[in-house]
Formats: structure tokens, sequence, C-alpha cells
């Protein structure tokens, strides 16, 4: 049986556009059937101390909890590059950085980085990205998010074409900053996740697909 992660979740503890209390997350994550959650809150990781609690009381109702975090990235005149998610490095990543820079930085500390959200459209017009957009396709990330409440099918058309093109498997995840959208967009896992070292080989090996689920 495939186990199911919500790998993009934003609390209003350390995310201040966030509505969902962190005490509310696991209660929803086993309401949703979820085998697993990631807190990625904007611009840092959550202190290795009150995370460890929270997943200690994650593990007693049966999820997998994950410490991530969500990072905006910046060119040299200081236009946004896009979001990215980012797990297995041990601090949080406040200092700004380009894309390139980001993607550097976290393989050297042994994680794994995610385009969050690349086709999202923004305000801008219909030829203008909230997420990096192409610059995808000349980075070397480890995933690409491709289920996601703001993702439109021609913006997933564009994400498969990148996976299949930069050869990395696609991720999905709610962004969700309101509790009852937890565990709506999901990461398929084809082995039981334990922890973030499972977690962040699986996705590396590509053993992972994306879906939306109906609620």
């Amino acid at each position: 049986m495939m186990n199911s992660f919500d790998i993009h979740i934003h609390t209003r503890r350390y995310s201040g556009c966030s509505f969902i209390n962190d005490e509310d997350v696991i209660g929803q994550a086993v309401a949703a059937r979820l085998d697993g959650i990631a807190l990625t809150e904007h611009g840092m990781r959550w202190p290795d101390e009150e995370f460890d609690r929270l997943r200690e009381a994650a593990a007693d109702r049966g999820i997998v909890l994950i410490n991530g975090q969500e990072i905006n990235t910046f060119n040299s005149v200081n236009r946004s590059e896009g979001e990215f998610l980012v797990f297995g490095v041990r601090r949080s990543l406040t200092q700004a950085y380009s894309a390139v820079e980001l993607v550097q930085v976290v393989h050297e500390e042994g994680g794994i980085i995610i385009a969050a959200h690349p086709y999202k459209l923004s305000r801008g017009g219909r030829s203008h990205y909230y997420g990096a957009g192409d610059l995808i396709l000349k980075l070397e990330l480890d995933g690409i998010e491709l289920c996601h409440p703001d993702h439109n099918e021609p913006a997933m058309k564009k994400v498969r074409q990148a996976m299949a093109e930069l050869k990395i498997p696609g991720t999905g995840g709610s962004d969700a900053h309101k509790i009852l959208n937890i565990g709506s967009y999901v990461t398929l896992f084809e082995t039981r996740i334990t922890g973030e070292d499972d977690f962040i080989r699986e996705i590396r090996a590509g053993r992972i697909c994306a879906e939306k689920r109906d609620k």
C-alpha cells in the first residue's frame, strides 16, 4: 500500500500568512487519512526541540512528521526566482540566495530541493509566474511540485514536460494555510516512510507519484 504524505503545509506559529494552529495539524492529518505530513514554513525550519515534541505527538497517532522549509530566491536585482521546498538541511536558510545558489547550498548540506508551484500564475498576468517558471529547466532539482491547488491543467502539462526532460519526480502538496486543506494534494510513496532518511531517499530515487484527492 502506498504511503500518502502532504509535504507542503504552513502553520501560523512560523508562517504569519497561515491560519493553522500547529496543535491542530496532527488531528487533521489523521482525519485526512494521511501517513505523514511535512511542515514547510516560509523562510525557516522549525527549531529541533520544538519540532521533536510535535513529532513525538504525531508518532503517537501514527503520523510521520517531516521538518522542511520553503525558501524564496532572488536574482541580483532582487527579483524573485521562485520558491523551493527544502528538506534535510539542519538549519534555517535565512540568507538571500539566488535559485542556483540555493540548489548548491542544499546539496552541499545533504538535502533535497523541490521547485514549489513553478507555474502558479501571478497577479501580473498570464505570462508571469509566482513560481520559478521555466527556470526550473536550468536547475539541478530533486523534484518539482506537480499537484498543487494553483496548478491548472496547462501548468501541470508544463511540469510533466520538465519532469521528463530533467528525469526527476513530481510531488504533491496542499500548500495548506487553512486546516481543512491539509491532505487535498499528496505525494504517494511506494514504500513505508518512517522518517526523514526514508523520505529523502525515496524522493531522490523517484519512487513517488502525486495526486489530487477528492474530499
